[in-house]
């Protein structure tokens, strides 16, 4: 039995639907022994107050690895941790920063900016192109920040790859980086710069998961869905 926390979130629920043996969990960790545990809930990084508030969780999760140890704890992290710019100070980042200290024999994996089909709480930007190349809306604005978009899918399939890998740190990226403005005018969508914060720019300092390589580029996706 493999627990998922998240187990309703953008990353959590696919890989709750790609592992047969998964096991969801809410804010209340079981009282059972697991073979393996992907911590994969967070808070949004846009709520201060909920990124404090998640400190209680991860101790709650800490003291379930510590009594029953399970084989495999793997953390999912942010691109952030490693990236340049603003987002190195943010309440989000060290939080991330804190559970690498925390589950410190875990297997920390580094998802970059994940993309799926939807467009989540006012994120995503991918789907929220396809919605504006199909003329449903117009985007509000375009950010010139480059970006390594990965789907959703690529980044569970990081994750169920990083059951097998050595306690480490390890990056989920296709290594492509482009800027949403670029991407957007790939595909004919013009628009006004986006004074987007907080600053970040993608670093590559680990290996990817042993094993892994992403199966999708987010140009080819997009020719696909469009």
């Amino acid at each position: 039995m493999i627990g998922v926390t998240g187990a309703s979130g953008h990353l959590g629920s696919v890989l709750v639907e790609m592992l047969p043996d998964a096991e969801p969990i809410g804010r209340i960790m079981p009282d059972r022994k697991m073979d393996a545990l992907i911590h994969a809930a967070a808070p949004s990084f846009r709520d201060t107050d909920a990124v404090l508030d998640f400190r209680s969780f991860n101790a709650e999760v800490k003291t379930y690895v510590d009594k029953y140890q399970p084989e495999t704890v793997i953390v999912t992290g942010s691109w952030w941790q490693h990236a340049v710019g603003e987002c190195r100070n943010l309440m989000y980042t060290l939080l991330k920063d804190e559970q690498k200290r925390i589950f410190d024999h875990a297997v920390h994996v580094l998802p970059y900016s994940i993309y799926g089909e939807q467009a989540r709480q006012g994120r995503g930007f991918v789907p929220q192109l396809i919605l504006a190349a199909r003329g449903d809306i117009i985007l509000a604005g375009l950010s010139e920040q480059p970006r390594d978009f990965i789907h959703v899918t690529d980044v569970a399939l990081a994750h169920i790859r990083a059951l097998d890998a050595k306690p480490g740190t390890y990056t989920a990226g296709t290594q492509f980086v482009i800027s949403p403005m670029d991407l957007a005018e790939l595909f004919g969508i013009r628009g006004r710069t986006l004074d987007d914060h907080p600053h970040a720019e993608p670093q590559y300092l680990a290996d990817p998961v042993p094993g892994w390589e992403p199966s999708m580029n987010v140009v080819d996706y997009l020719r696909f869905r469009l």
